[in-house]
């Protein structure tokens, strides 16, 4: 069965663990959340396999990591978290973040043949760009409008040219020459003169803009061992290999929803409110 490529990485201009941990715990608190020390449950490893989408309206988990660039890596459960606004606010937890840390950040989120690019620059404004894999809101990015649709490109940050870099689209003649060479690697398979790494050089080929700009970004700013790719499994991991991920530098922050978000109905609702 084939399974759609996602995965959802905040970026946080600064090393500073300690400092973020402070304001991300701020932000939650004054929304009524409540930092907890552990995951106040046991459960079976089937279970947080299954069924994690589950727990959001009991546990909500943050981890961190510094990267080898001095970036800081955010990933979270509900995915997205810091994209969204708290009930009432004007803004999104990333625009937050960043104010109170007085540092850029964003957020890439790649889905499929979409993706999406969230700047938050210290002063709180932000700037969206990209597209999302929901019809019913192709111009908006939860509670915020896209203000540039199409390709996802840096518009608010200066960000260090290797990064800029990655996100650029690939000109018309190369487009041709992958859409070429594809349909020239079709023609051989099963052929004698198909080439030893055809399949492998077929799902190259296939992959969207979206996956490829997160494929580049990682080794620049994922770190070692890298946890860029801590997604959906978030739940798992801090379950069952809690002294592993710590010994590898990824600090994990738990919270308990505030008791208005808990009331939502998780098969409908839990993951567009948070």
């Amino acid at each position: 069965m084939f399974i759609e490529f996602r995965n959802y990485t905040t970026c946080i201009q600064s090393n500073n663990l300690d400092s973020i941990e402070l304001a991300l715990s701020r932000i939650l608190e004054l929304e009524g959340c409540r930092r907890i020390s552990q995951p106040s449950q046991t459960l079976s490893k089937e279970k947080l396999r299954q069924t994690p989408w589950l727990l959001l309206r009991d546990l909500w988990i943050v981890g961190l990591f510094v990267s080898t660039q001095g970036w800081t890596i955010v990933k979270t459960e509900p995915s997205e978290l810091l994209c969204r606004r708290a009930r009432g606010a004007t803004r999104p937890r990333l625009s937050q973040l960043a104010m109170q840390i007085g540092c850029n950040a964003f957020h890439f989120g790649a889905y499929g043949h979409h993706g999406i690019l969230l700047e938050a620059d210290a002063m709180g404004q932000t700037f969206i760009s990209g597209s999302v894999d929901r019809i019913e809101e192709e111009n908006q990015f939860y509670d915020e409008e896209i203000n540039r649709r199409g390709r996802s490109q840096f518009f608010l940050l200066d960000v260090p040219e290797e990064i800029q870099a990655v996100m650029k689209p690939p000109s018309p003649e190369q487009q041709q020459e992958e859409e070429r060479r594809l349909e020239e690697l079709d023609m051989l398979i099963g052929t004698e003169e198909e080439p030893f790494d055809a399949q492998f050089e077929i799902a190259e080929l296939l992959k969207g803009h979206y996956r490829r700009i997160d494929e580049a970004l990682e080794p620049l700013l994922g770190g070692s061992p890298s946890y860029w790719y801590l997604y959906e499994n978030l739940f798992y991991l801090a379950y069952t290999r809690q002294q592993q991920l710590a010994a590898d530098g990824l600090r994990l922050l738990y919270f308990k929803p505030a008791e208005h978000y808990r009331q939502l109905n998780p098969l409908y609702e839990i993951d567009a409110q948070y």
